[in-house]
């Protein structure tokens, strides 16, 4: 019932989506609320299986059509960090037609795939990882495949394996920037305060000492708000220890006084070609958010979302490029 449920939905949502881009865009013309959309990609790779939402990998191809739609849809692409500080600006002008990339979980096909082509466009983008898992040899708990257990890469794609330190540091030197996912990708929601600041302080000082870069920026794991991942037990913690912004994976777009520790971001999808790119950026997906978190607090989820892999109390270790 519930798979139903979601097909019904997929196939509503690109009509609705589809009809609302020309208000949308008549709204901009006419001097409406200037919102910036945060996309939010998770692999740039091949999907682990079939059954994969659409939302967790791009291929590379169209996600190198995704990048060269962007270019072409006359938005400015920058750092999220600028982005924050746009949000923070009163009366900037400047919040209008700019985006900012951000790549969740740290993996391997992502420097791959994607820093090829962020290169080529000039696009900055924020790179998001999980401190206890960079440097492993062994798969993320929350992308296991069936059949496959907690520490055990054995048939596992070597793209879908988190980042070496080197990688990590090549995407810093490129003009990336790095954010933190924590250290064990568990929800926060789920965890004692101790555990939450162990999370977010010692991921942010893992990551600053292996790569040398400041650290002010947060994903959360999983990111649902409804779900209860990121709740002001998280937030207060994240600014006691110095983040300056934290996305979530709430649907939508940011305005100016957004709260930047709980900003809404885009997910992109294989099926998002040059048109639907368009409609996203414009404001004509945003009306999924309020449904989704709807959705959320009245169906359970079925993510794992507090396995921890042994790696994720420690800090990495130093694997190959």
């Amino acid at each position: 019932m519930r798979g139903c449920l979601e097909r019904i939905f997929l196939l509503v949502e690109r009509v609705v989506t589809t009809f609302l881009y020309p208000w949308c865009l008549l709204r901009a013309r006419l001097g409406g609320p200037a919102r910036v959309p945060i996309l939010m990609y998770h692999q740039v790779g091949r999907p682990l299986h079939p059954s994969m939402s659409r939302a967790d990998c791009v291929s590379p191809r169209e996600f190198e059509a995704q990048m060269r739609a962007l270019r072409r849809s006359g938005y400015r692409v920058l750092p999220l960090s600028s982005v924050v500080r746009l949000l923070e600006a009163p009366g900037s002008k400047d919040l209008r037609r700019c985006a900012a990339l951000t790549f969740d979980d740290g993996l391997r096909d992502q420097v791959a795939h994607a820093r090829p082509v962020l290169r080529v466009h000039g696009f900055p983008a924020t790179f998001f990882l999980v401190a206890g898992h960079a440097g492993q040899d062994a798969p993320l708990a929350c992308h296991l495949f069936e059949g496959a257990a907690a520490g055990d890469r054995r048939g596992f794609p070597a793209g879908w394996l988190p980042l070496s330190w080197e990688q990590a540091r090549r995407l810093a030197a490129d003009g990336m920037e790095i954010g933190s996912h924590s250290i064990s990708h568990r929800s926060l929601g789920g965890l004692g305060d101790g555990e939450i600041g162990l999370e977010v302080r010692r991921s942010k000082a893992i990551l600053e000492e292996r790569l040398g870069v400041r650290v002010d920026l947060f994903a959360y794991p999983f990111g649902s708000g409804a779900y209860g991942d990121c709740d002001g037990r998280a937030q207060a913690m994240l600014r006691a220890a110095g983040y300056r912004a934290a996305v979530t994976t709430a649907v939508g777009r940011n305005a100016r006084g957004a709260d930047r520790l709980a900003l809404r971001r885009i997910p992109m999808e294989e099926g998002d070609g040059p048109f639907r790119l368009r409609c996203k950026l414009a404001g004509a997906y945003d009306w999924v958010g309020p449904l989704k978190d709807l959705w959320q607090r009245c169906v359970p989820r079925r993510e794992r979302v507090g396995e921890m892999h042994p790696a994720g109390a420690g800090g990495g270790g130093e694997a190959a490029a």
